[in-house]
């Protein structure tokens, strides 16, 4: 049984059907990809599958069990956590105290010890700017930071909204060589992202999205090779 199951999800906003339809699934340990350009619903899929929007209808399910509507903070400690678009970290936060931000669900402070002992092995640079205010951070170091965060409940799915956006080359070449460093530790990743090229590079699987509806669907060797997605999104 997939980890986690996503059958015929349709999300409005008002009149906007943003999402039309989908179904798809992830099983344990795998990374899968979403793609699609802006306004594909990429983003709303994600903000879906963690509650913050509601879906108009279809169903989610996760680790066996139906988590549609029900709160973010339940299916946060039922395992899933999401790194949001556009980092989001706490400006004025030092980078530990974002660290426990990620882990307020965690009623025993070991899980906390133990959550930023893992950050600071994963994320060398956030062990030396520990006390620094997560606002003065570079882009790099945030994104860091915002996925350092989300591991922080010990999740068995993560969710990396759009990681390398707004990210010089060499950084976005760090931030996918530790989705592939992650997904070693077991933990299973759907990642959502515009650069097609390196996302198909960590995953095994990938969904294409445009307009609300997925239009193509396969491994990610064979999606780097289809001509549509080479066209739309590798440049040809």
């Amino acid at each position: 049984m997939p980890l986690l199951q996503v059958t015929d999800l349709h999300v409005s906003y008002g009149a906007i059907k943003a999402v039309q339809g989908i179904s798809f699934y992830l099983n344990e340990g795998e990374v899968v990809t979403l793609l699609g350009a802006n306004g594909a619903g990429k983003s709303t899929t994600m903000n879906t599958i963690i509650g913050i929007v509601k879906a108009s209808q279809g169903k989610i399910e996760f680790d066996g069990q139906d988590i549609t509507g029900m709160p973010s903070h339940q299916i946060i400690k039922r395992g899933i956590a999401l790194s949001p678009e556009g980092r989001q970290v706490f400006p004025r936060m030092s980078v530990t105290e974002n660290l426990k931000m990620g882990a307020y669900t965690a009623k025993d402070s070991k899980v906390v010890v133990k959550g930023i002992q893992q950050a600071f092995d994963l994320f060398p640079i956030l062990k030396e700017r520990q006390n620094q205010l997560a606002g003065t951070l570079s882009g790099g170091e945030q994104q860091m930071l915002a996925v350092a965060r989300a591991l922080m409940t010990d999740p068995k799915l993560l969710i990396l909204d759009e990681p390398s956006l707004g990210l010089a080359p060499i950084i976005v070449k760090d931030i996918f060589a530790l989705i592939t460093k992650i997904s070693q530790m077991g933990i299973t990743v759907l990642l959502v992202e515009q650069n097609a090229r390196m996302a198909l590079g960590v995953s095994d699987r990938g969904y294409v999205l445009e307009t609300g509806k997925i239009v193509i669907e396969g491994r990610s060797d064979d999606l780097l090779v289809n001509p549509e997605v080479r066209n739309a999104y590798l440049g040809g």
